[in-house]
């Protein structure tokens, strides 16, 4: 080794030397808070009472919704009978336009109706409710866009 190396190897294990401890070193066995389990506990949900209020306003809505279908299917028919013929701004035309407007009414009426479900729903989403008024809410939602699909894929079925 050259004496420059030497030198560097020399100076480098005097550092290094003054970097170790004397005595006891700690124990690497596991501490007492390194036993605790991170798991949570299982706790009950609480138990929540029907609340007749929202039955209520979830039965409005549903009733609502279906007036607009009932409506809708009343307008339907002559919608699809108007809309096939005619010339734009001829008379048949314009009573084919109006029927697909009371139509569309009726089509906005039931989705009135599903978006106040939706915001119940929304609404009530983190607030404690019964399985029962939960369960009765989903069907309620699911029922009204069910109408809504519908209705909209016969509306896309018409000639405009």
């Amino acid at each position: 080794m050259t004496k420059r190396a030497a030198l560097l190897a020399a100076l480098t294990g005097a550092l290094l030397a003054g970097c170790v401890t004397e005595g006891p070193f700690p124990s690497l066995a596991p501490r007492p808070d390194e036993r605790l389990t991170i798991e949570e506990p299982v706790r009950e949900a609480p138990i929540v009472a029907d609340d007749p209020a929202v039955r209520a306003r979830i039965a409005d809505l549903l009733a609502e919704a279906r007036q607009g279908n009932r409506t809708f299917e009343a307008d339907y028919g002559a919608a699809a009978r108007a809309a096939r013929g005619g010339l734009v701004g001829s008379n048949v035309w314009i009573e084919a336009q109006q029927a697909l407007s009371r139509v569309e009414a009726a089509r906005g009426r039931t989705a009135a109706a599903a978006a106040e479900l939706h915001q119940l729903a929304l609404e009530r989403a983190d607030q404690p409710m019964s399985a029962a008024d939960r369960e009765g809410l989903d069907e309620a939602v699911a029922e009204a866009d069910r109408l809504l699909a519908a209705q909209q894929a016969r509306i896309d079925r018409l000639p405009h």
